[in-house]
């Protein structure tokens, strides 16, 4: 998906989107639905999607971790719905006056480093003693 625009809508209403508005559209709908979910296919049908597309732009938004997907049972049927993964988040503060002792300035594995990479800043056993030696000590 990249900067193609998307035509979607039904009757007097068209509008015309790219696909990273199709993204943030859908994403939009699926927060405002909260912890209820939103079934799948209502979701395509109220916006007048074209099914191909809101599939692919919904695993997409599954892969970025930004939304699940479930099968619920509902009136005795099987739903899909969608709900946000809206994971807890712990914020941690640290010190940048020391910026230079951060280890992955000095590793021979940062240009290997990210996700997908062979070596990933949250599997680091380095950075991870280096952030709660900064924590503890801060």
């Amino acid at each position: 998906m990249g900067k193609e625009n998307i035509l979607f809508g039904s009757g007097d209403f068209r509008l015309e989107l790219s696909s990273s508005s199709y993204e943030e559209l859908i994403y939009q709908k699926i927060k405002e639905a909260g912890d209820k979910g939103i079934p799948q296919r209502d979701l395509i049908k109220n916006l007048g999607l074209d099914a191909r597309v809101a599939n692919t732009v919904i695993k997409k938004l599954i892969e970025q971790k930004k939304i699940k997907k479930k099968s619920i049972k509902e009136n005795g049927k099987n739903v899909i719905k969608l709900f946000p993964n809206e994971e807890e988040r712990i914020v941690i503060y640290v010190k940048l006056e020391n910026i230079v002792e951060v280890p992955c300035f000095t590793c021979k594995n940062l240009s290997k480093c990210g996700n997908g990479g062979i070596t990933t800043p949250s599997s680091c056993s380095i950075l991870s003693k280096y952030i709660l030696t900064s924590v503890s000590a801060g």
